[in-house]
């Protein structure tokens, strides 16, 4: 099965989540924590940020207003395309240890 996850999407996500939770993240906190090259975080940050959805508060980002409709239905998807790879990924280390 071959999964296609919208990075924006899932930083948008990620970002509302960090604020709620009163601990937002830089560029670098999410590139870390997603896994990914910091080279692949910026592009969609950058989208993020043109499109009103989020802002940058000195080198973290913050939701800049209440989610739309499309992008809860957006997160919602990403929500059912991870649950849809739960079953896949249990019993995988996180990380293989050379």
């Amino acid at each position: 099965m071959r999964l296609a996850v919208d990075m924006t999407i899932l930083l948008l996500s990620t970002i509302s989540v960090a604020d709620t939770d009163g601990t937002p993240m830089s560029a670098a906190d999410l590139a870390f924590m997603l896994d990914v090259p910091q080279s692949e975080v910026g592009p969609s940050l950058g989208d993020l940020v043109a499109a009103g959805s989020i802002r940058l508060d000195g080198d973290a980002y913050r939701l800049a207003r209440a989610l739309t409709d499309a992008e809860m239905a957006k997160i919602l998807h990403l929500n059912d395309q991870i649950e849809e790879l739960r079953p896949l990924l249990e019993g995988i280390p996180e990380h293989l240890d050379s």
